[in-house]
């Protein structure tokens, strides 16, 4: 009997290719009767969609943090790595690029370790030099690497090409073993069926939009939409409430929810076709997806692209490719209305299927933990990941820029290791500076630290001397700058970014190919933001810091006050910053003054939120301030980060979060939110409870995942190496 552990990067609670890849492997080794296996759970069980089938196993074991918060990824390989000192492993399961990279802190627990990535970029000549050489090392120093397609293995050679054949090992996507005798084409209802996330990439917005189409020649056609997890776009701002409508108001269109993959197989069995459109940019893929094999293995018909990787698994002649909108409506309506056309392309998906079954998966995997021997020795006590070396003379840091709100606090803590000098060099605005004075001090740094992308790194890329490095820190402002056009990025070394979900920001701008990039959360200085006795109503107290530009959505922060006040009249709403009109910018911005004019006077004609909206000015008392607030907002379209979230929890104070991209990965989705009703549920839930106590909580978990110690390591590691 060996002893397994998963550690992948997955959330069950969340249900799409990826959550069901883990379950079903999860399962597959426990079914094997060879194996017991351990699987940390990267959030506390909430739903039974995934999660029943192994907690109802006996041979599996849920662990979960004690915290009970979503575990980070630097986390989850220290949990890892713990577990294996006290159990001694016999495999460990990683999947995930950011969990394997951690774990190679941990020399003992990775030399079992099974490695199965597609979070890796799929084109060897984008992969710049440092990660090529992390990879590599995850090749040289794992037990295994899981490839999920032929197109991964030949990637991988090339990364790590003096490794074993044998090292690397293909593990196609697996499907449930496929139905016998499932019902013929012609004897199902003219329905299609699409389930898993809902993604502008997935092109589930716009399959919904070509129903129409798809009526207007077969008016009785059904589509089922399943699935609950509706992504955000930070290209397409509207992304989420245009697919929310969509799926609640189109004919033809029935949206069914998240449910068990059980649920979801019996209506697979119902339909002819099963719909898998992607984007375009997605053809080039050797990643193929586990929802075409659930398709076949219940004898659907599956449209989907046609791209190199499908014409080998399918064929050429598979009759229902289709990549652009009236092909996509096209092969759907012939799915529905021909059945031989319909039977054939089922057919070929299900002969598909069985080569990816369960039982066959099953059989494999017994296979690999027959060839795996014992650890020649007891696992090694969990050591922590190693400091950076401080050289013998200080680094000269300059740092450039025009506002230095973000980086002013940890270029503090940075300095007090001894190890760096700073200078300065203030630009006046994005592209005005003082030339002069930017050669002189550049003549005397090692390191050019740029905070924000705009002029300041157009000149230094321009201007740098060959023995400088060259970092930057891009926030959001800069996505859409004209600047970016004007940096020189092969003259940049390394760009920083404050959020996982922001580091392919640059890809494909011109000369990034082999740039650097890395994610290291915003320094929040946890010795000036902490708890502080709450004055006056704070528990009815909403704060917002910060309403500009528009994105920032102080009318959501109105609507939700509004909402409230319908219950208790003591809410109110406390805004801390500059006033729109404080800035020259928003002279040039007509559109976005209207915005804030229509707000004013919305406040202004209201008796109700007329002395309930409080403006306090801009200031350096943002700490103090806190003590007045009970709630802290991020009402926005999206952000970066957003640290007056993180600073506002240090101080005790309950997070409410819209639910903008990447917030998920940042902060605590317990309170991250859709809407206005579901804003004011969660702050009226929180009426009656021990302030300190969940201040104590909200406080642990800023301490917890976004934690000085790993910030300041992160950047010495940057700057010294």
């Amino acid at each position: 009997m060996k002893k397994v552990l998963i550690c992948a990067n997955p959330d069950l609670n969340l249900i799409d290719g990826s959550s069901v890849w883990s379950q079903t492997f999860a399962l597959a080794l426990a079914e094997t009767g060879m194996a017991q296996v351990d699987f940390i759970a990267r959030t506390q069980p909430q739903t039974d969609h995934l999660f029943a089938p192994l907690l109802n196993h006996k041979a599996i074991n849920i662990v979960t943090a004690e915290h009970g918060k979503r575990l980070p990824f630097d986390e989850m390989a220290r949990m890892a790595a713990q577990r294996d000192a006290q159990e001694g492993y016999d495999v460990i399961l990683i999947r995930g690029k950011e969990i394997a990279l951690n774990l190679l802190n941990y020399d003992a627990s990775f030399t079992k370790a099974w490695i199965y990535l597609t979070d890796i970029e799929q084109d060897f000549d984008a992969i710049d030099d440092a990660e090529k050489a992390q990879l590599s090392l995850v090749a040289q120093k794992s037990a295994r690497i899981l490839c999920q397609s032929q197109g991964f293995i030949d990637l991988w050679r090339r990364i790590a090409p003096n490794i074993p054949e044998s090292h690397y090992s293909l593990y196609t996507p697996v499907t449930y073993d496929p139905d016998i005798n499932p019902p013929a084409i012609a004897t199902r209802p003219k329905q299609a069926v699409y389930a898993g996330k809902f993604k502008r990439e997935w092109k589930t917005l716009d399959m919904t939009q070509q129903w129409q189409a798809v009526l207007e020649r077969l008016p009785t056609a059904k589509l089922l939409m399943i699935g609950d997890k509706i992504h955000n776009d930070a290209d397409m701002p509207d992304y989420k409430e245009a697919m929310t409508q969509a799926l609640q108001n189109t004919s033809g269109v029935d949206w069914l929810g998240a449910m068990s993959r059980a649920d979801v197989h019996q209506h697979y069995l119902q339909a002819r076709v099963g719909l898998s459109w992607r984007d375009a940019a997605m053809d080039d893929t050797i990643e193929y997806s586990t929802k075409i094999l659930e398709y076949g293995a219940a004898g659907c018909a599956v449209v989907l692209n046609r791209n190199a990787l499908h014409e080998g698994l399918m064929g050429k002649d598979y009759p229902l490719f289709a990549n652009t909108k009236g092909e996509f409506v096209e092969a759907t309506i012939k799915a529905l209305r021909d059945t031989e056309t319909a039977q054939n392309a089922a057919d070929i998906m299900y002969r598909i299927a069985q080569a990816h079954s369960f039982s066959s998966r099953v059989e494999q995997i017994k296979d690999w933990l027959n060839k795996t021997a014992a650890p020649a020795v007891a696992a090694s006590p969990v050591i922590p990941s190693p400091s950076p070396k401080s050289n013998s003379r200080k680094k000269t840091v300059l740092v450039a820029g025009h506002d230095f709100k973000f980086f002013t606090p940890l270029q503090e803590a940075l300095k007090e290791t001894g190890e760096f000098d700073f200078l300065i060099d203030k630009w006046q605005s994005h592209n005005r500076h003082n030339e002069e004075q930017s050669r002189d001090l550049l003549a005397k740094a090692d390191v050019i630290m740029c905070e924000w992308c705009l002029g300041n790194l157009a000149w230094y890329s321009q201007n740098k001397l060959p023995h400088q490095k060259l970092v930057a820190r891009l926030h959001l402002q800069e996505r859409k700058s004209p600047h970016l056009q004007k940096i020189d990025f092969t003259k940049v070394d390394h760009i920083v970014y404050v959020s996982p979900f922001m580091t392919d920001t640059l890809k494909g701008q011109k000369g990034t190919k082999d740039l650097a990039v890395s994610s290291i959360s915003n320094y929040i200085d946890t010795s000036r933001f902490k708890p502080r006795k709450k004055f006056g109503d704070a528990a009815f107290t909403l704060g917002i810091i910060g309403i500009t530009p528009e994105r920032k959505r102080l009318d959501r922060a109105i609507d939700l006050l509004e909402k409230l006040l319908e219950t208790d009249p003591r809410y109110r709403l406390r805004i801390k910053g500059k006033i729109p009109l404080d800035y020259d910018w928003m002279e040039n911005r007509p559109e976005e003054l209207a915005y804030y004019e229509n707000l004013m006077e919305r406040i202004n004609s209201n008796p109700k939120l007329r002395y309930k909206v409080l403006f306090d000015p801009a200031g350096d008392d943002v700490d103090e301030w806190l003590s007045l607030i009970g709630f802290i907002l991020s009402p926005s379209d999206f952000e970066s980060f957003h640290m007056a979230i993180g600073e506002g929890m240090l101080a005790g104070c309950c997070p409410v979060i819209w639910n903008w991209e990447g917030a998920e990965t940042l902060w605590p989705e317990e309170y991250i939110i859709n809407e206005i009703d579901e804003a004011a549920a969660l702050i009226l839930s929180k009426q009656d409870i021990d302030w300190v106590e969940k201040g104590k909580k909200w406080r642990n978990y800023v301490l917890t995942r976004h934690s000085e110690e790993s910030v300041i390591n992160a950047w010495r590691t940057l700057l010294l190496a």
